[in-house]
């Protein structure tokens, strides 16, 4: 290779190298200058959601309890002895006058014919509570005769509720003897006072049993009725939020994003919550994944059907 040749290409290196160097340079003065604004990743949280919806709703108060017999009337008898005969079995039905225990008087010397213990009312012997040849005074009790045609289910209101519950309100009893089936009932007494050892107060209602399924002693679950909301804005439970000021909220979901919303809740029913304010019909709230979520969040969003 000629000298001539070599030294062109040298000096075209060295021309490339300092162009380099020149730009390098330049972009550095520049981004000192000028430098560029980083682009950050906008932030997506994964949510279900659900719309609220307008629905009938029925205000019940459960509450459980027993079933008692409309009238329960303990038989005592009218002299002291030893029970010489029970005349009657648990559950059998007795006329009033109907005689149900004989009792030996006892008394050393002389004779007596047997005393007998007649049934104070027409209705079910419920328990029988002396056996034969048990010694008895007059305010030992024999046995519980109770009616049966109508029955009352008893149960007991905590301070909040005593309000809540009027008379002539209309309740469902239900029992677990017959789980398909409802006993419709009247509250037709409030005792006047309050248990004093346990804050409540004693409500009774009474259904008619001409079937006698219902008996003394069943364990009732009660549902009175309060009253009716129509088309009332409902939203699931699950989607209410509230913080250490008591004050209630959701995350609605506006052109995917959330937005923090103030509400006043009102009935609760199992899974579902009246909204009184701060929800309309048709409104997307967040049901799944808003513990993770806060106001103006970009949202990728799952719609569910809620089954109310």
């Amino acid at each position: 290779m000629k000298k001539g040749m070599t030294k062109t290409i040298l000096t075209i290196v060295a021309i490339i190298i300092a162009l380099i160097a020149s730009y390098r340079l330049v972009m550095f003065v520049v981004n000192v200058i000028n430098p560029p604004k980083k682009v950050e990743e906008e932030h997506v949280v994964a949510v279900k959601a659900t719309k609220a919806v307008r629905m009938d709703i029925t205000k019940t108060l459960d509450l459980s309890g027993d079933i008692v017999g409309k009238e329960v009337v303990h038989v005592f008898p009218q002299v002291p002895g030893k029970v010489m005969e029970i005349l009657v079995k648990e559950g059998q039905h007795v006329k009033k006058g109907q005689v149900i225990f004989k009792i030996d008087r006892d008394i050393i010397g002389m004779e007596f014919m047997p005393a007998v213990v007649e049934s104070p009312l027409t209705g079910y012997v419920g328990t029988v509570m002396v056996d034969r040849g048990m010694s008895v005074t007059t305010q030992t009790p024999l046995a519980q005769v109770v009616t049966m045609h109508q029955v009352e289910a008893v149960a007991q209101l905590i301070e909040e509720q005593i309000n809540m519950v009027q008379l002539g309100m209309k309740a469902k009893v239900r029992v677990d003897a017959f789980p398909n089936t409802s006993f419709m009932g009247t509250v037709y007494r409030k005792t006047a006072v309050l248990d004093a050892a346990s804050r409540t107060q004693e409500v009774r209602i009474l259904i008619d049993n001409p079937q006698l399924k219902l008996r003394h002693g069943m364990f009732a679950n009660i549902q009175i009725i309060l009253g009716f909301v129509k088309k009332a804005v409902v939203i699931p439970s699950d989607s209410i939020m509230r913080d250490a000021d008591g004050n209630y909220h959701v995350f609605k979901v506006i052109d995917n994003k959330a937005f923090k919303q103030s509400i006043t809740p009102g009935y609760v029913r199992h899974n579902i919550t009246e909204v009184v304010s701060g929800i309309n019909d048709g409104d997307v709230v967040i049901t799944l994944g808003k513990e993770n979520v806060k106001h103006g969040i970009k949202l990728l969003v799952y719609m569910e059907e809620i089954n109310y």
